[in-house]
């Protein structure tokens, strides 16, 4: 096994491959071509990497999302008896899912590294925005029963708030971060983040549809490097604006599974570094 300690593959707020039913849709099947993160464990598993898909509840609380995210290592790794650390690379909110649970449930010696790509570390407009406008549906949603509060969590304020509380705390802790961003022009992002697009280029600049690079980047120290990527690339998947702009579907899908290679072979080395092997 390249990495002493499992990856686990962190989904964002709304993982979509859920509507498409348990079928087509299998966590850590052998198959993973409609999968959230799309062929992203199989590609990672080919070249010897022990992987796991993780799930949280959807859409809801931050805090009940990093309680689920504590609950999914214990499973994985047998309350950490058969792999005592796992590497975390996640996507979106479960970038801030994870943060939270090593915080609130003091997960730093369980929890060897996190990488995120496109996550709002500093939270986003497009949050801000839905809120202003929309934030009623949430009280609404709560009277029957379902918990969408995780879309507050995402509010620049909020982030920053939990910027602050968690500063101390991940500068000793001594976990492994890592942050990559993602952008693209607005004919290439994918059609239905276009409106979220326009608004935080507006307000933040460059972004992937739903989160700037800047909030994404979180700490220049931490940042690994910028996606040619929208915020739906970023899992493996294409859609056709890419085609309309002359770049080509196999090697535009393969280059986004070689950049979890890449990330994954990063964490194979931080290890040898650590333990003076290599």
């Amino acid at each position: 096994m390249p990495t002493r300690y499992p990856i686990i593959l962190a989904h964002g707020i709304c993982p979509f491959d859920r509507a498409l039913g348990p079928f087509f849709s299998r966590d850590n099947a052998d198959t993973d071509g409609f999968h959230y993160f799309r062929k992203i464990r199989s590609t990672l598993r080919a070249q010897g990497f022990e992987v796991f898909h993780s799930r949280v509840s959807w859409a809801s609380a931050l805090s009940l999302r990093a309680l689920g995210l504590k609950r999914e290592l214990e499973r994985i790794t047998h309350d950490f008896s058969r792999r005592p650390r796992v590497h975390i690379i996640a996507h979106s909110m479960g970038g801030l899912d994870a943060r939270w649970m090593i915080y609130t449930h003091r997960m730093e010696d369980r929890v060897a590294s996190l990488t995120t790509i496109g996550t709002p570390h500093r939270g986003t407009a497009f949050a801000d925005w839905g809120l202003r406008r929309f934030g009623f549906l949430i009280k609404t949603a709560r009277t029957l029963g379902l918990d969408i509060q995780g879309f507050r969590d995402l509010a620049r304020e909020a982030c920053e708030r939990r910027n602050r509380i968690l500063e101390g705390f991940e500068a000793a802790n001594g976990v492994f971060y890592r942050t990559v961003a993602g952008a693209q022009p607005l004919e290439r992002i994918f059609p239905p983040l276009r409106p979220s697009y326009r608004i935080i280029l507006r307000e933040e600049g460059e972004n992937d549809g739903l989160v700037s690079v800047r909030s994404a980047m979180w700490r220049e120290d931490r940042f690994w490097g910028l996606l040619d990527a929208d915020h739906f690339n970023q899992l493996g998947w294409w859609d056709p604006s890419e085609a309309r702009t002359g770049v080509d579907r196999r090697s535009f899908e393969k280059g986004i599974r070689e950049v979890y290679l890449e990330l994954a072979r990063g964490l194979e080395a931080w290890e040898q570094r650590r333990t003076g092997v290599g």
